[in-house]
């Protein structure tokens, strides 16, 4: 079984190979072996690995903000697309259970700085 990372894969790279006016013809041999593979129903989720790829391939880091109100991100975006080099598209959430503070995940990497998660340290360490 074809996980839908790595149909996203080799559609990304099938459709880097060729021109734009044999982009449908790709197009229609992918679906083509999606059906062939009894596939089609994972449509949806080859298409998020497929946008994935293309916001990588247009260097736009996916970046899920998470805070404890709703607060606008904008506020934020000038600082994380410093940090990460270069665009971030900003998923927001809000978790009023961080209290306070943020929590930014980028690709693998995790900063947080929520109130929670600072005042369960400070409780692990007292309680040492």
């Amino acid at each position: 079984m074809i996980d839908p990372k790595t149909y996203a894969q080799a559609l990304y790279g099938a459709l880097s190979e060729v021109g734009e006016k044999d982009h449908d013809r790709v197009l229609d041999n992918f679906v083509k072996i999606l059906n062939q593979n009894g596939d089609l129903g994972r449509y949806g989720q080859i298409e998020a690995e497929y946008q994935k790829l293309e916001a990588v391939g247009r260097g736009i880091k996916e970046v899920q903000l998470t805070t404890a109100s709703n607060l606008d991100p904008k506020e934020i975006i000038a600082h994380l697309n410093k940090v990460v080099g270069g665009k971030a598209e900003i998923r927001h959430k809000v978790d009023p259970g961080i209290i306070g503070g943020v929590v930014v995940r980028v690709d693998d990497t995790l900063i947080d700085a929520s109130l929670k998660s600072n005042l369960d340290k400070l409780r692990k360490q007292i309680a040492q």
